[in-house]
């Protein structure tokens, strides 16, 4: 399961990963676009927070997607990313299918994350 948060305060957009992914990829990947858009700054930009630590591996199937999403993001003005992962396994799953970004960073706690996206450090 997911959740999806919108900050536009912040124009950021940020994820929960919970458990298992089993729900509709497709589905979230229009919310995720939503989101983005609706938090995007008047210059287009917007940084992306995912806390991967409650969820589980994403399914082999499902890294396709998430390439895409992640290119989307780019393309649409993503600025950068700030990954919350607790185990190995997720950061390397997410930098494979993020083919290594630049804008796209690990964190250990979503304090840490949260620090990094509210300075100006790129």
């Amino acid at each position: 399961m997911y959740t999806i948060q919108t900050i536009p305060a912040k124009s950021r957009v940020e994820i929960i990963f919970r458990g298992k992914h089993d729900y509709d990829f497709m589905q979230f990947s229009e919310e995720l676009k939503a989101a983005a858009i609706l938090v995007r700054s008047s210059d287009r930009h917007f940084d992306l927070l995912v806390d991967f630590t409650e969820g589980q591996v994403l399914p082999r199937e499902n890294a396709e997607q998430s390439a895409h999403n992640i290119s989307w993001c780019i393309d649409h003005g993503m600025r950068r990313s700030a990954n919350v992962v607790s185990m190995i396994t997720q950061k390397m799953q997410v930098q494979r299918v993020s083919e290594r970004n630049e804008i796209l960073h690990y964190f250990e706690t979503r304090t840490e994350a949260e620090r990094w996206l509210d300075s100006d450090r790129l």
